[in-house]
């Protein structure tokens, strides 16, 4: 709307100019050109007349280039309405959202590598550190042993492989993430329900849960057997140190409410891979057998009923 105000301004004062010039040249024509300026006045007031004339249609093509520009605006316009659409000029986001997404892929892939790289490193700190330790109680050791007499140190030796029978099993069971197992706790817990009755929840229970007064109990017997100060196994500490975890693990309602979930979870994925092998492998011989009783009638005719049934009942 501003050019089109533009344009008709301009185009009145062209009108306006025209009309001056011509008002110009008539009155100078009346008077013969025989007024007190000589021929060489004329030419010059002729060539300025021409020059205006030039610029006035320069200006004029100028003028019809905007009208042209803004018929050419208007039809791009929606029919619906006058609003241009706002869309128009603005960069697909396409590409720039799926550059966004695959650098935010990079990035979680990134952290995900740098922390397993820090996990991995924590782990080799932690076994050197329990290799070093070790290594400095069986010297240790060794040294006790060199001050006791023959039947001190077979007592001593024996009473050292029975420690680490235990530190063993405790080690074991913790890199696995068998909780239970390191307290040396059998966990026959079963869970029943929930149960929907009326859209009203009920349950889940809990049948033959192991107390948290029980695991308690346990714990403390088994640390004062575990314990540096007592056990003679190089790798009591760290043993000790699992036994710590474990016992904080199922001694902590939360913490163990949600090991007993993963428990479980694992347990069912491990019972369907379990069922589906079945199924699986007596497909596999249902049809075998289906296949040697086809070939046998084949062959053996008449008398391959009775033989199979022979057969079957020597098998």
């Amino acid at each position: 709307m501003r050019r089109l105000t533009r344009l008709m301004l301009v185009g009145s004062l062209a009108i306006l100019q025209q009309i001056h010039l011509s008002h110009r040249v008539s009155f100078f024509a009346a008077a013969g050109g025989t007024s007190d300026g000589s021929e060489g006045d004329d030419d010059d007031f002729l060539a300025e007349i021409l020059a205006e004339e030039a610029r006035q249609e320069e200006e004029h093509a100028k003028m019809e280039a905007e009208a042209r520009e803004f018929d050419a605006m208007k039809a791009r316009q929606p029919s619906g309405g006058g609003i241009p659409n706002m869309n128009r000029g603005k960069p697909k986001m396409g590409g720039a959202g799926g550059n966004f997404s695959k650098m935010e892929e990079d990035l979680k892939r990134r952290e995900a590598e740098s922390a397993t790289k820090r996990a991995t490193q924590e782990e080799e700190l932690n076994a050197e550190k329990a290799e070093k330790i070790r290594q400095q109680r069986e010297a240790r050791f060794e040294r006790e042993l060199q001050k006791m007499n023959q039947d001190q140190r077979k007592k001593e030796v024996a009473a050292k492989k029975r420690d680490a029978k235990v530190v063993q099993r405790i080690l074991k069971f913790h890199k696995a993430g068998r909780h239970y197992a390191v307290l040396g706790i059998r966990n026959f817990e079963v869970q029943i329900g929930p149960y929907y009755i009326f859209n009203l929840a009920v349950g889940p229970f809990a049948l033959f849960r192991v107390k948290t007064k029980a695991i308690k109990r346990v714990y403390r017997n088994l640390a004062r057997t575990v314990h540096p100060d007592k056990n003679r196994d190089g790798r009591a500490e760290e043993a000790f140190h699992a036994l710590e975890s474990s016992a904080a693990i199922l001694t902590d309602d939360k913490k163990r409410s949600d090991y007993d979930k993963r428990l479980t979870s694992a347990r069912r994925r491990r019972n369907k891979y379990a069922i589906d092998k079945l199924v699986d492998v007596s497909s596999v011989a249902w049809n075998r057998s289906a296949q040697t009783v086809r070939v046998a009638k084949k062959f053996l005719g008449p008398f391959s009923t009775p033989i199979l049934v022979i057969g079957a009942l020597i098998i």
